[in-house]
């Protein structure tokens, strides 16, 4: 199988885990040391473990209720890709339901254990209450 391939292949794997809750395998998608990182850098999650966990709570709290992504873009070199797209979402939680908009920049290093996310950088601002 061929790196793009392959990466598309844990990009599938992330994306079943929030979107229809098929956690099988999601840690491994991450490495040790990955990091989710938000609006002006702030982490949100650090370490494998951390990472996967993001994924299983808003698909555990939050209902996605409408959900589109564009502009997907994916660099290969060697050992390193970097996969980006824009999105948006309106989704519920117990607050209520909201909207929001943003971007994915995802980073993705190869090694043993195969192509992992080691960076995710999220960047959203809410639209605005969806009511």
């Amino acid at each position: 199988m061929d790196s793009e391939a392959e990466i598309r292949g844990v990009i599938a794997k992330i994306d079943a885990a929030w979107r229809a809750k098929e956690f099988s395998g999601l840690e491994s998608c991450f490495h040790r040391d990955a990091q989710i990182v938000g609006p002006e850098y702030v982490r949100y999650a650090v370490g494998r473990d951390k990472c996967a966990d993001s994924y299983r709570e808003f698909a555990t709290n939050a209902d996605v209720l409408a959900y589109d992504e564009r502009a997907h873009d994916l660099y290969v070199w060697d050992s390193i890709a970097i996969y980006t797209f824009h999105w948006r979402m309106t989704y519920q939680r117990s607050s209520g339901p909201k909207e929001e908009q943003g971007t994915d920049q995802l980073v993705l290093q190869k090694n043993q254990e195969g192509w992992q996310v080691v960076w995710r950088h999220i960047f959203f601002k809410a639209t605005n209450d969806a009511a």
